[in-house]
């Protein structure tokens, strides 16, 4: 019996190692997910990726579009956040800035560029939609973030600081918008 035991931990090692290189659907057993969807942090040097999704629909083109819409409102949420950060950085730790935690699809219009980059159903057919940003427009949607944030925090960043500081922070970064558009 002793002899055995060695020989059974072996052989469970063995038939559970598969499942733990494998990365699965979050919503099935079965099949296996694309590297994005398992955390795999890069996707062809885009950036700020997000993963939206959405289970089972009557209509495929509406699930498509919901999980759509909810891989870009994260996306720009990521984008918020790397631009508050930023912010953030500038100032001192006495100024606090109010970021947005609701984002609308009014907002996500105004950032051109964020694209679908990828899609997954698995077996379950929950359809999962990876959308992120190119890297040569990442600058201007940070740009744009920016100045939103900025606006929204104008009044406490002159009363803490005052208006010379509230210009330099405001002053175009080399226009990085010029190089996002087409």
């Amino acid at each position: 019996m002793r002899a055995l035991l060695p020989l059974c931990l072996v052989f469970c090692f063995v038939v559970s190692a598969p499942a733990h290189a494998e990365c699965g659907y979050p919503d099935s057993d079965r099949g296996q997910a694309p590297d994005w969807l398992c955390g795999e942090g890069d996707f062809e040097g885009a950036g700020f990726l997000a993963v939206g999704d959405k289970s089972r629909m009557p209509s495929i083109s509406l699930q498509n579009r919901l999980a759509g819409k909810s891989a870009m409102t994260a996306v720009v949420s990521k984008i918020y956040a790397h631009a508050a950060a930023e912010l953030q950085a500038e100032l001192p730790e006495s100024v606090q800035l109010s970021v947005t935690n609701r984002i609308d699809w009014a907002q996500v219009a105004r950032f051109k560029g964020i694209s679908v980059l990828d899609k997954a159903v698995s077996p379950q057919r929950h359809l999962y939609v990876l959308a992120g940003v190119e890297a040569e427009l990442q600058s201007g949607m940070v740009y744009t973030a920016r100045r939103e944030i900025l606006a929204a925090n104008k009044a406490q960043i002159i009363a803490s600081l005052g208006k010379d500081v509230w210009r330099k922070l405001n002053m175009p970064m080399d226009k990085p918008m010029a190089d996002a558009q087409p």
